[in-house]
């Protein structure tokens, strides 16, 4: 009796599983036809809903957002999608597209190095290192057994090397998806010396800025301004992370 609960519990999760992607391919079909209709702002309303709230994105539709919001003068928008775009493709354009946009707009922080490459190659690739990660673990604690069970001693080196893959294969699950960047998104924003609106204002700039975030304080942003660490309230930034 239990067995069949079960079973029939089971069915009835695969069955909603499978209803709400035919829903979320239905929506997505639907943005695509309105996009290539030129109905730019009704497709961006339904590839914000599958961004936001169905966690969907692929890089087609990030370039459509993007494309829609520099259409539409939102150039901090724009910025913020191409970005996305571009740590999920590693895509060489996007980079000289958000340095076309910057620079247009004299805005700081859109600069790219060697470790930004790195950065970049390991989104691009977090799913395939994730698995070998975890394959690398499985084999190393079969490993551990075999050996226990076959010599009857401590398999000591294999148990160093699991402990290590497994806490880089926690690491990357918990932490890895993280950019550490940021956009300012609103004019005016003020960049202060310290965590506190009594703090000492370092200046006042626009939006479309991209940031490095260096940590949290309350309701202030930890990061850089000219070499120079700074704060800002975190509302007015938009971060951004791999998807």
């Amino acid at each position: 009796m239990k067995l069949r609960i079960l079973c029939t519990l089971l069915l009835l999760t695969f069955a909603g599983a499978i209803q709400a992607q035919d829903q979320t391919d239905e929506a997505l079909l639907q943005a695509d036809s309105l996009f290539l209709s030129k109905k730019y702002t009704e497709s961006f309303d339904i590839y914000q809903h599958l961004l936001e709230k169905e966690r969907l994105t692929s890089p087609a539709m990030l370039l459509k957002m993007g494309f829609i919001k520099e259409g539409l003068g939102d150039y901090t928008n724009a910025l913020y999608y191409i970005n996305l775009y571009y740590l999920q493709t590693a895509d060489r354009k996007a980079l000289d597209k958000m340095e076309e946009l910057a620079k247009a707009r004299d805005l700081q922080g859109y600069g790219y190095g060697d470790f930004d490459f790195f950065k970049t190659v390991f989104f691009k690739f977090f799913d395939t290192i994730v698995i070998v990660l975890l394959a690398l673990a499985l084999m190393l604690v079969a490993v551990m057994v075999y050996r226990k069970k076959k010599y009857n001693r401590k398999p000591v080196v294999a148990g160093v090397f699991a402990i290590i893959t497994l806490a880089l294969l926690f690491y990357t699950l918990n932490f890895g998806r993280d950019y550490h960047k940021a956009i300012i998104t609103q004019s005016n924003t003020y960049i202060m010396d310290g965590p506190s609106a009594g703090a000492e204002v370092v200046a006042i700039v626009g939006k479309g800025h991209r940031l490095p975030v260096k940590g949290q304080k309350d309701i202030w942003t930890q990061t850089e301004w000219n070499g120079q660490t700074v704060f800002i309230k975190e509302d007015k930034l938009k971060k951004i992370s791999f998807l």
